[in-house]
């Protein structure tokens, strides 16, 4: 990791702290991968096997995950039904001024490419994303896969399934019906979404943490209040090298470590709290 790229998100990381992980789903089941969604292709005709331009997507109200603050997405998921070895698509992360994606206005916000391989069918496919929306808004997951102009082998199909589904999907296309606006489809697509919740101010005093002696030539001693349970605890140093693995005890000894900044990552199963330790 870049060592600037690393302070930045060290100050990020003093001043928030992050909830427990939460998948923002529209699937009852959303691991599941049957089968493919439809598609604006040519299977025949003058250019057989040639794909038109796709995009599929999903819409979630951080209310009705009960996510009140910023949501920091790592990680989007979706079912890949079928595709064809080599087949790059773009994956967006839109906010919304409503759920409707008929009527919806979509302001992108990231986005990402990934190269599609066919062994990957049936399975659901997670690629590394990151941005923050804020809280109170409407996300917008959509994987759009381009057309593939006169060549062949450049096919992609969204994964669904059958266990049902909490809100609608959506395609969009420029060909075939011309739906160049998202459509509701009766296909459930699996198109997830993965991320924390920023906690605010309130909530990061809560957790009431004490590392003493802070700086410290050897014993650290980790105290959480008793609302809170340690789940992990991790030990990075200042370039993001895990130092320290699932350390057990609340007396940790640092006297070999070398003189420097390092980061206590502690978990609980209301989110995960890092803090600065000097080490003279």
């Amino acid at each position: 990791m870049n060592k600037n790229y690393f302070f930045i998100a060290l100050l990020l990381f003093l001043s928030v702290n992050l909830n427990a992980q939460t998948t923002l789903t529209q699937s009852v089941n959303p691991n599941l991968v049957e089968g493919s969604g439809n598609a604006c292709w040519n299977p025949g005709g003058l250019n057989p096997n040639t794909y038109n331009d796709n995009s599929f997507y999903r819409a979630y109200n951080l209310s009705d995950f009960s996510v009140t603050g910023n949501f920091q997405i790592t990680s989007v998921q979706f079912g890949q039904g079928s595709a064809d070895t080599g087949k790059e698509i773009t994956l967006k992360i839109h906010t919304a001024n409503t759920d409707d994606l008929t009527n919806a206005v979509l302001t992108e916000q990231a986005s990402t490419t990934h190269i599609c391989n066919a062994s990957n069918n049936l399975q659901v496919v997670s690629v590394p994303l990151s941005v923050s929306i804020p809280s109170n808004s409407t996300i917008v997951f959509e994987v759009f896969a381009p057309d593939s102009g006169t060549n062949t082998g450049e096919l992609f199909f969204i994964g669904t399934n059958s266990a049902g589904q909490n809100d609608d999907s959506y395609i969009s296309f420029s060909e075939c019906a011309g739906w160049t606006d998202p459509t509701i489809v009766s296909d459930q697509y699996v198109m997830n979404v993965v991320g924390d919740e920023v906690l605010g101010i309130d909530d990061f005093k809560a957790f009431k943490l004490s590392i003493t002696p802070n700086p410290t030539k050897d014993i650290i001693n980790i105290d959480l209040d008793n609302a809170n349970v340690i789940s992990s605890m991790n030990l990075y140093n200042i370039t993001g090298q895990l130092i320290y693995k699932n350390i057990k005890s609340k007396r940790v000894d640092l006297s070999e470590l070398k003189t420097g900044i390092y980061l206590l990552e502690v978990g609980t199963e209301k989110g995960k709290i890092i803090r600065k330790i000097i080490k003279n």
